[in-house]
């Protein structure tokens, strides 16, 4: 494995197609399943992916299953991937990793970098980054086999750190419990 400071920097549109969200007419919005999902901003995000509110029958701008979702207006920064094809309006962009990139290496390095890209944001009625912005953003590339062992190791330490969230949230409830059954012994 090649150390982090020989990997080579990158701007974003040499190794991804960046893709710009665009807003469709409201006319153009339902409030039920009909057309794809329409993503607007951070607002729509899950933990990993992001949960449909809103449809359109008339989209201008389509995400692919998989392809990472950025926000880039109030808030700058946050990530999400696409689970499946969805439309989005302006305060997000679409990243498609390309040949040279592993989308979760990608996800990944986007997440480490979030507060310098947060900061990147300007504007006096809300924080926004330009389309130039995102595309000339560096992001380092390993050669693909490492990205792929590096996602792997990650994706290895999570596991562990969302088991040790679960028994610490067990450990949690059961003390809840045993504190509640001292109380009722207590004063009966």
């Amino acid at each position: 494995m090649t150390r982090p400071s020989q990997w080579p920097q990158v701007k974003l549109d040499e190794v991804c197609q960046v893709i710009l969200g665009q807003s469709p007419p409201g006319s153009t919005y339902c409030n039920t399943p009909e057309g794809l999902p329409f993503y607007q901003g951070k607002a729509d995000f899950g933990d990993v992916s992001p949960t449909p509110r809103v449809w359109c029958v008339a989209p201008k701008k389509i995400a692919e299953a998989g392809d990472v979702l950025i926000s880039v207006r109030a808030p700058v920064g946050p990530t999400n991937v696409a689970s499946e094809q969805c439309a989005i309006g302006r305060g997000l962009a679409i990243l498609r990793a390309g040949d040279q990139l592993d989308k979760d290496f990608l996800l990944a390095c986007l997440r480490k970098f979030e507060s310098s890209i947060s900061q990147m944001g300007s504007g006096s009625t809300f924080t926004a980054i330009t389309g130039n912005q995102l595309r000339e953003l560096p992001i380092p590339l390993p050669p693909l086999a490492e990205q792929r062992l590096i996602v792997a190791r990650l994706e290895r330490q999570m596991a562990l750190v969302e088991q040790a969230r679960a028994a610490a949230e067990e450990m949690y409830q059961n003390i809840s419990s045993l504190k509640a059954a001292f109380l009722r012994e207590i004063f009966g």
